[in-house]
């Protein structure tokens, strides 16, 4: 079997979760996620659809906390999936993640009015998290922010075999999201060769701070206030 391997590193390809006006970005110390589903998609899909989806990874019970923020570059966060599970000669062109929405989540960022903002107090699926003006503390922040995200790349679904999303939305309530990417090249898998996989993050954008959260930092809402920012991203094959 050849696993699937989740690695981080120090990358400068950007890939946000939404795109947000009045809005910073700032690093995090501590970024754990949880998997459910990994797929791969042909070379018909796109940032908004997952054609021909070849499912690698799937666990209902998720593969548990995978903090990406404390993982030495080049080492490997977690294996999760079975690239032998891929249909021979097919190509691939984009891999759908499917992820819960709530991060656990230690950083800083500055708001849409510069003001400093520390995670401090915990999210929900439908307000984003008030923050403080002093130090930060390891809390649960929700990826994206209820809405239009301007990222056909992001979605929100109701429950994990959800499959009436759509895309570029995150809708209030949804607990999980799945998230599409491109390749960095396409995979064609061929008879005796099963490539290694790499995901490869980078958390100096992971924390997210939208709209300006007052001199306190404690003004919030669906779309306004502290939430889980997307990591540097690529993926590759070897």
């Amino acid at each position: 079997m050849k696993l699937f391997k989740i690695y981080f590193l120090i990358l400068f390809f950007i890939s946000s979760f939404l795109t947000v006006a009045n809005a910073g970005t700032g690093v995090a110390t501590v970024y754990k996620i949880q998997i459910y589903k990994i797929e791969l998609c042909d070379s018909t899909s796109t940032t908004s659809v997952c054609n021909g989806a070849t499912t690698i990874y799937s666990s209902t019970a998720g593969s548990g906390d995978i903090d990406i923020a404390s993982t030495t570059a080049g080492e490997a966060a977690a294996s999760l999936g079975n690239l032998n599970k891929a249909t021979i000669g097919t190509s691939y062109t984009y891999m759908q993640i499917t992820m819960n929405r709530a991060f656990t989540v230690s950083g800083s960022a500055a708001d849409g009015s510069g003001t400093t903002c520390y995670t401090d107090k915990d999210g929900s699926a439908t307000t984003s998290a008030k923050g403080s003006t002093s130090s930060a503390s390891e809390v649960t922040l929700y990826a994206a922010i209820v809405g239009a995200t301007g990222e056909n790349r992001l979605n929100s679904i109701t429950t994990l075999d959800d499959t009436t999303y759509t895309a570029g939305t995150v809708v209030s309530d949804d607990e999980y999201f799945q998230w599409r990417n491109v390749l960095a090249s396409t995979l064609i898998i061929t008879g005796g060769r099963i490539p290694a996989a790499k995901i490869a993050f980078g958390t100096t954008n992971a924390v997210g701070a939208a709209d300006d959260m007052g001199n306190s930092c404690t003004t919030v809402g669906a779309a306004k206030g502290l939430y889980a920012a997307s990591p540097d991203v690529t993926i590759s094959f070897e």
